[in-house]
């Protein structure tokens, strides 16, 4: 299972930095924010890549009318620390 997201923290982030603004691509500011923390990573040719690159933590967050999904970095959110090696 992944790693869920502390809402009121990430809602607290959201209201800080996105400040109401619409979508970039319709206009509309109807936005769906997940509840999950996936993982963005460099593309391989859909290879799994042992050990292959760093791993960007992110929260999605979606444009109800077209679709446009914005990626929220859920360290820069303070949703989760950052590995430390």
């Amino acid at each position: 299972m992944g790693q869920k997201v502390d809402s009121q923290k990430l809602l607290n982030h959201l209201n800080s930095k996105w400040q109401g603004r619409p979508c970039q691509m319709c206009g509309v500011g109807n936005w769906t924010v997940s509840d999950s923390i996936f993982e963005l990573r460099e593309y391989n040719q859909g290879n799994m890549v042992i050990g292959g690159g760093p791993l960007i933590p992110v929260v999605p967050v979606t444009c109800n009318n077209c679709g446009n999904t914005v990626f929220v970095n859920a360290i820069k959110a303070g949703l989760i620390e950052p590995n430390k090696k």
